[in-house]
């Protein structure tokens, strides 16, 4: 892997890491069915509700990696029989933190400022890029309140590695990662506000333009890593194809 090498490797090799201080905040959205099934066409995953997670997460203290804040969008769907959450969209702010979940797992990981802050019953969230603008907030109630049961674990993945000697893609497959059954977070649900703008550079995430939030909730507790497994193979290059590229086999 291209951030393990044998000296300064940039994360643990194991990928055990977690923290006993970590928050997020989660809105869902209702999209529009057609800007959902647009976007997962190009993919193998099939459409199975017209939603979308929008996530932030801070590790406020770590262990196995250095602290950090990280931003999603989740795409509820399926791939065969597994039901869960395509992660199209990740954002983090450091670079240990982008390359353990990027490289073994495939998470479509990009630098960006992500900030969470909570005062009282209100918590507050941004993801600011060059192309793609989010904040988010979301006012809680009294006690914990229903969250919706749209699908979000396992975290579907399309891993893809680029071929070295042409443009054709190297390796593509499909891995599921939970991070939900490893982990242990008290959520409590609220009603939410959320905006999509462009950055300076355009807007990457304007299909969810007229995106309407059902609800949000906030969470807060232990973190903890979790392997992945892989579910399929989409595609093989021919630099793994051909046995000559490993020379005597």
């Amino acid at each position: 892997m291209n951030n393990m090498p044998i000296h300064s490797p940039l994360f643990n090799p194991e990928l055990t890491y977690g923290s006993d201080d970590c928050e997020s905040v989660s809105v869902l959205l209702e999209v529009d069915h057609a800007a959902v099934r647009g976007f997962l066409e190009p993919t193998p995953f099939e459409f199975v509700s017209p939603h979308v997670w929008i996530e932030v997460v801070v590790l406020r203290s770590a262990f196995g990696v250095g602290p950090f804040a990280s931003g999603g969008v989740i795409v509820p769907c399926s791939y065969e029989d597994t039901v869960g959450g395509f992660y199209a969209f990740c954002y983090i702010d450091t670079d240990d933190g982008l390359a353990l979940g990027r490289e073994p797992f495939g998470y479509p990981k990009k630098y960006a400022d992500v900030r969470l802050q909570r005062t009282g019953r209100a918590v507050t969230a941004a993801i600011y890029r060059g192309d793609a603008r989010i904040e988010m907030s979301v006012v809680l109630g009294e006690g914990a309140q229903s969250i919706p049961r749209v699908p979000r674990y396992p975290h579907l993945l399309l891993q893809v590695f680029p071929s070295a000697e042409s443009s054709e893609v190297l390796l593509k497959r499909v891995i599921a990662r939970d991070t939900g059954a490893t982990s242990s977070m008290v959520a409590t649900g609220g009603e939410a506000a959320v905006v999509v703008a462009a950055g300076p550079k355009g807007n990457e995430l304007s299909w969810l333009g007229r995106a309407n939030p059902v609800s949000g909730s906030y969470a807060r507790g232990s973190f903890r890593s979790a392997l992945g497994k892989v579910l399929g193979i989409i595609q093989v290059g021919r630099e793994l194809r051909d046995r000559h590229a490993f020379g005597h086999v």
